[in-house]
């Protein structure tokens, strides 16, 4: 007779890894909305993509200023997507959450596709910028929640994983559709995409049962984590989601609100949650914005107006990025959290030297591509992976929410603030312009060094034994030990039945 496996000591059941994959297919959204308007931007700004066959424009004027505000018009609605998470999380629960974003994504899509001005195509773009906001911090949190201790980072690393993949996607169908009216067909196939992955969610995933047992639907919980971890023993790790919620209850720990947070309510707490704001800001900070959105303007101006080359050194990254991300996702729980992103920021403060020494010397064109390829590729290793799923290994689950939403809202901003300035940073800093960003990086890559903790392996609810409260359960010599015995004999006799 076989010995049933413990469910804490499996790594990626199928059902488990099948809910996480449609879950993090957001990622590709979130791609496909970063890259789409890189390459038809001269066909929609400057109408160099032919005359209109439709009732609709066939294209939209604006100068290179307000292509940018129109493109930083995604990152704000981002801004107000993740604090709206705080709420909308904790009202929808993770999975519904998601499948709200979805919708967003399709009304916002379609409005651009159809959009017969800026201020409508901007419009669409902000709608789809919630959607991203909203789904970074949901999926980041269910994909943690579902997954098993030996899953956690590499399932995390799929939503990076499918947003690099999507914005290599929108290169390869940009070359094709840089013309009227298929450039506004770009913004349909995402629209058909997000419908696609709704019908997805709705039919074959199911919600966190840590979600579930916060809101003290145990059966409901105890059939999704079974579910979950397949044919599995799950008593003694579902035994451990009833006890963490115990402990939650019995010290009369509330949820934490963002002011609560920002006025230092619990210090630990505030500062884990500095701390993901600096990992999430470093996932847009570093100059992936201009390597990315602004790619193919960027590197045409390097190459003196050869877009053709410009154009195959984007595909090249978004090929890199992708690859690289798919490293991080196979070695992340072995080489650990913050040894990736110390080395990501590393090679990305390399990228970027190589950058501006190749900028100072056209002939050097080798110098640049190995820059651009140098850059992508530590940046996926570490910053482009790790703020996705770094939350919920580093504060409890009262205040996951109110952090998480803090963590995607600076990511956002960072992103708001960077495509603003890199128009006029490149316009007056010249070759320069990426000297900012060798700071930048060189900077987080301190910060990683001193204060960022390392999460792998850990417990979700390990932080919640350091939270206020707590010591009035873990104390002995004050009746709360006693406590603790009564509950888990509860769950047992829960479990039993």
């Amino acid at each position: 007779m076989t010995t049933q496996k413990k469910s804490t000591e499996v790594g990626f059941p199928l059902y488990m890894t099948l809910c996480a994959t449609i879950a993090a297919f957001s990622g590709f959204q979130v791609g496909w909305a970063i890259g789409v308007p890189n390459m038809p931007q001269s066909a929609i700004s400057q109408c160099t993509g032919g005359d209109s066959h439709s009732s609709l424009p066939a294209c939209l004027p604006m100068s290179d200023f307000s292509w940018g505000y129109t493109i930083a018009a995604y990152p704000i609605g981002g801004v107000f997507g993740s604090f709206l998470s705080m709420y909308s999380n904790v009202w929808l629960g993770r999975r519904h959450n998601i499948m709200v974003t979805c919708v967003l994504f399709i009304i916002g899509n379609v409005i651009s596709a159809v959009s017969i001005n800026v201020p409508m195509y901007s419009i669409g773009r902000a709608i789809v910028g919630i959607a991203a906001g909203m789904c970074g911090s949901s999926v980041a949190i269910y994909v943690s929640e579902i997954s098993t201790n030996k899953a956690r980072g590499a399932l995390g690393s799929l939503f990076e994983l499918f947003l690099n993949a999507g914005v290599l996607f929108t290169q390869v169908c940009g070359l094709y559709m840089s013309y009227d009216p298929l450039w506004r067909f770009l913004w349909g196939i995402s629209a058909i995409l997000a419908a696609i992955q709704m019908g997805l969610l709705f039919l074959f995933t199911v919600e966190c049962p840590r979600r579930l047992c916060a809101n003290k639907e145990y059966d409901r919980a105890a059939a999704a984590l079974q579910k979950l971890r397949g044919g599995a023993d799950v008593e003694e790790e579902f035994a451990a989601l009833l006890a963490a919620r115990q402990r939650e209850v019995e010290s009369a720990v509330p949820t934490m609100s963002i002011w609560d947070i920002l006025t230092c309510k619990n210090k630990h707490i505030t500062w884990h949650t500095v701390i993901i704001m600096v990992i999430q800001a470093y996932n847009q900070a570093g100059g992936i914005g201009p390597m990315s959105v602004y790619s193919v303007g960027f590197f045409t101006k390097i190459f003196n107006g050869d877009t053709k080359q410009a154009t195959t050194l984007s595909l090249v990254d978004g090929a890199v990025n992708t690859l690289a991300t798919l490293v991080s996702v196979m070695f992340v729980h072995r080489l650990g959290r913050k040894n990736l992103m110390m080395a990501s920021l590393l090679g990305c403060t390399l990228g970027c030297i190589l950058m501006v020494v190749g900028a100072h010397n056209p002939n050097l064109g080798g110098v640049i591509i190995a820059a651009a390829i140098i850059y992508i590729g530590t940046y996926s290793l570490g910053c482009g992976v790790i703020p996705w799923f770094i939350a919920p290994e580093l504060v409890p689950m009262h205040a996951l929410a109110s952090a998480s939403a803090l963590g995607s809202a600076s990511n956002w901003l960072m992103n708001f603030i960077i495509n603003i300035l890199w128009p006029y940073m490149a316009a007056n800093l010249g070759d320069n312009a990426f000297i900012v960003f060798i700071a930048i990086n060189f900077v987080g890559f301190v910060f990683i060094l001193f204060f960022m903790p390392e999460t792998t392996g850990k417990g979700l609810d390990d932080e919640d034994e350091k939270t206020p409260g707590a010591e009035t359960i873990t104390e002995s010599g004050n009746g709360s030990s006693h406590s603790v015995e009564k509950q888990e004999k509860k769950e047992v006799e829960y479990l039993e039945t």
